[in-house]
């Protein structure tokens, strides 16, 4: 567990969208790493449609997150 929490703690500061149980999936700015939740800020619950905006900061048990990705700045075609 405590690997899994340092890897965690390396997007600190970064967006990434973390995908939950239950098919639920939010985008935030990942803003602290506690040992059973992880805070995001600047959050965004995402849907088949677009996305909503979340009110406040989002904070999340880790027993929900399934996996975190970790979003990159798109390519730009050359």
């Amino acid at each position: 567990m405590r690997k899994i929490r340092q890897l965690i703690d390396t997007l600190a500061r970064e967006t990434v969208v973390v995908h939950l149980d239950g098919d639920e999936s939010i985008k935030g700015v990942l803003l602290e790493v506690y040992e059973d939740s992880v805070v995001l800020k600047h959050a965004a619950s995402l849907w088949s449609g677009g996305e909503t905006k979340i009110d406040g900061d989002a904070v999340v048990p880790r027993g929900r997150i399934l996996w975190l990705q970790r979003l990159t700045e798109p390519e730009v075609a050359q």
